[in-house]
């Protein structure tokens, strides 16, 4: 049994430790452990004080960002959410302290106050009714008796109405043709506020309002009124260039085929409780509508997950409030608003019936609809009539029929680049193509990409995933191909833009000394000859080549540019002329380099018609779903597009720089298409006497006859169709075109061949 170890703590510190021998143990071993434990002690005792406890101490992990970041989250979403203690005060654009209000307390004071004003305890009260309201000026042919059918569901959108505008200030007696059966009253009296109406009207020219547009949509009202729908929509007033949008809320009776709306300028809020006041008949009815509307509205925001403030009236051009009245024609005979429903159930849910149903008449065909419009308080109205619908299934088809169109169009786009870039993957090939050709390319397809990808996102409805279609085409050609084919024209075309080192002014030689005993000045006096100022091209190529970065600012700036003002109507002809002249980079390459056949004539051709597919629809189609109108300056597009294409063949048949005069024209090329001269069997060193007429890459015999004089004149002679090398071996062209796409060294005596 062994001894209990010594208890080291009663050692002095620094003095030595006894050894002790384990029983059957080895004495030479344990001395040596025993004295190198006392050593290393030693040394532990001669650190500094606190080294030993750093050193001891583990180094504590930086601090994750992620991690950070998702602890904030889950502290911020986990505190309360909508409960949360909010300020109740804000401060507002003047400087103004006013309490903090929000949809949710907005909603909960109309449900509040309108139920106190019905049951008569509230102190809310309500705008007394106009004192003119549309429905009382609409002209007898647009009223109609109760009895009949009506349409009951319109819907879509409504265009091109044309306006008939009165003053009511000093309104007409009989040169208005829409009013000419209905006696307009005359609002200038004494009660009338001329500072209010001034105030209201603004800027807006409504003396000049020339178009109505309108589009709504309808929806069966909260509670059991089945002859009633909710309308909700919008409206675009016209005058000259100048456009204002409205929105509207209102009812349509379904009994008499009439809606009511009330609508304000865009981006300032409507209170639907002004609706009742338009139907001094049905006024008990339209309040409880009204009510089921505000109480609807209450429990959307109570189930919303964020709350938001009132937003503040915007700044528009005039804040006349819209009373709108709306009358629709009663059913053609032997038409049921059954068999209309019937149809339109078809067209958006098919079963497969469409084609036994005969298609329903139009609500706009014709006596069609008619309306009266007052500007409240402003002192006008207009009536409009003679415009065309487009019922809301048949604009969803027609934007799928669009969709389907994009698709193809971006199809023979994409599939073309793709056979383009197999066809030039050589560097001879590649040097000839323009990268600036392909990048305007690119460029247009990210614009169209964001077009139809923004509606195809943002927009729920049918036509959202059918327009992502050409959107994702068109990612493939401006994001994965496009820019795949522009990196592999940057590789091969930079050398071309290294600029020379600049030389070094070489400095004068000193003037000899003619004096006698003299010695020559020394070499610090000579005075360098200075170096002859570079033109500004020059300088700011040099500029761009030392500095990069100013190039790539100055391509995303102008990128950033483009998308701006793509989209500004006065700017959209410039814009579409610029984007559709990506061959002009190609053609000047052609010219300066003197080469030509850089482009097949398919995809040359075919994506010239593939990208005028989207232009030609928006500006040349009448019935376009974006409902713009037909431009006679996108035919000059198309004329563009084929005056290019047309240059590109001419440089083909004529020379790559046969319209540049000399002093721009590039360097004489070899000319591989000479006018042999006929066989001269007395002159044996001639081509055609004897010589070899077979081309070595396809071993067919080469055609050297000359064609008739006026084909010789224009230069379209058969010529073409031969090709004779430097090295004076024959070739049919298309042979040795296929054959420099790979190798630019003849394939018989491997000397090397300018470009053909």
């Amino acid at each position: 049994m062994s001894d209990p170890p010594p208890d080291r703590g009663s050692a002095p510190s620094g003095g030595p430790v006894p050894s002790v021998t384990p029983a059957g143990g080895n004495v030479d071993a344990a001395s040596t452990a025993a004295t190198a434990a006392q050593q290393r002690r030693d040394r532990l005792a001669a650190l500094p004080p606190g080294v030993l406890m750093d050193a001891q101490t583990p180094v504590q992990p930086r601090p994750n960002l992620g991690s950070m970041l998702f602890l904030t989250a889950f502290f911020f979403f986990m505190s309360g959410g909508n409960n949360m203690p909010e300020t109740q005060i804000v401060v507002g654009p003047d400087g103004q302290i006013k309490p903090r209000v929000t949809e949710l307390d907005m909603a909960r004071t109309y449900v509040d106050e309108y139920k106190g004003w019905m049951n008569g305890t509230g102190n809310w009260t309500e705008v007394e009714t106009p004192v003119l309201l549309p429905s009382s000026i609409i002209p007898p042919e647009y009223q109609h008796d109760s009895s009949n059918s009506f349409f009951t569901n319109i819907t879509g959108f409504y265009r091109e109405a044309k306006i008939h505008l009165v003053n009511l200030l000093d309104p007409p007696t009989s040169d208005n043709h829409f009013f000419r059966q209905v006696h307009l009253p005359n609002l200038n009296t004494s009660s009338w506020n001329e500072t209010l109406a001034e105030e209201l009207r603004g800027s807006w020219d409504w003396a000049g309002v020339d178009k109505w547009d309108l589009n709504l949509r309808e929806r069966e009202v909260e509670g059991n009124m089945r002859d009633w729908t909710w309308v909700k929509g919008g409206a675009t007033l016209s005058s000259g260039e100048e456009n204002i949008d409205y929105n509207f809320f209102g009812l349509h009776h379904l009994a008499n085929g009439t809606y009511e709306l009330f609508a304000k300028a865009d981006g300032v809020k409507i209170d639907i409780r002004n609706i009742p006041r338009l139907y001094p008949s049905h006024h008990n009815e339209t309040a409880q509508i009204i009510l089921a509307e505000l109480e609807k509205e209450l429990s959307i925001q109570e189930g919303n997950l964020l709350l938001s403030d009132i937003k503040d009236d915007e700044s528009t051009e005039t804040r006349c409030p819209l009373l709108i009245h709306l009358s629709l024609p009663p059913l053609p005979v032997g038409w049921s608003s059954e068999a209309i429903e019937l149809y339109e159930s078809e067209m958006r849910d098919p079963t497969g019936i469409r084609s036994s149903l005969i298609r329903p008449p139009n609500y706009w065909d014709g006596v069609g609809l008619g309306g009266v419009v007052i500007a409240d308080e402003c002192g006008w109205a207009f009536g409009f009539d003679r415009g065309t619908g487009v019922k809301i299934d048949d604009f969803w088809r027609k934007s799928i029929d669009y969709a389907a169109f994009a698709t193809v169009c971006q199809l023979v786009v994409l599939v073309l680049l793709v056979r383009q870039m197999e066809a030039t993957r050589t560097p001879s090939t590649l040097a000839k193509v323009s990268l600036w050709s392909i990048v305007i390319m690119g460029i247009s397809d990210s614009w169209i990409f964001s077009a139809h990808v923004v509606v195809g996102i943002m927009s729920d409805n049918r036509a959202s995933m059918a327009m992502l279609v050409p959107g994702f085409l068109c990612l493939c050609s401006a994001i994965v191909f496009g820019p795949r084919y522009a990196v592999l024209l940057h590789r091969i075309q930079a050398p071309e833009s290294v600029i020379p080192p600049r030389p070094t002014p070489s400095p004068s030689p000193a003037p000899a000394s003619t004096e006698p005993g003299t010695l020559p000045l020394p070499a610090a006096a000579v005075q360098p000859t200075p170096a002859p100022s570079e033109p500004i091209s020059t300088r700011a190529r040099n500029l761009f080549a030392d500095h990069p970065g100013i190039r790539w600012l100055g391509a995303l700036f102008f990128v950033f540019f483009i998308f701006q003002v793509a989209l500004v109507p006065s700017i959209v002809p410039f814009f579409l002329f610029g984007m559709y002249s990506f061959w002009i980079p190609q053609i000047w390459r052609n010219a300066r380099r003197g080469t030509s056949h850089a482009l097949d004539h398919t995809f040359v051709i075919g994506t010239s018609l593939g990208r005028l597919g989207l232009p030609l629809y928006a500006f040349a189609c009448p019935d376009n779903v974006f409902f713009i109108k037909t431009t006679p300056w996108v035919w000059g597009l198309v004329a563009w597009q084929w005056f290019q294409i047309m240059v590109m063949i001419a440089q083909e048949r004529f020379g790559p720089a046969f319209f540049l005069p000399k002093s721009f024209a590039p360097e004489e090329l070899y000319n591989y298409h000479p006018l042999l001269p006929p066989a001269d069997p007395e002159n044996p060193t001639s081509l055609s006497a004897g010589a070899e007429k077979t081309c070595s890459i396809c071993m067919e015999e080469v055609d050297t006859r000359p064609g008739p004089s006026s084909e010789v004149l224009l230069g379209i002679n058969p010529r073409r169709s031969y090709a004779l090398a430097p090295c004076h071996h024959l070739f049919h062209t298309k042979c040795l075109q296929q054959w420099l796409a790979i190798k630019t060294i003849c394939p018989l005596c491997k000397r090397s061949l300018p470009p053909l």
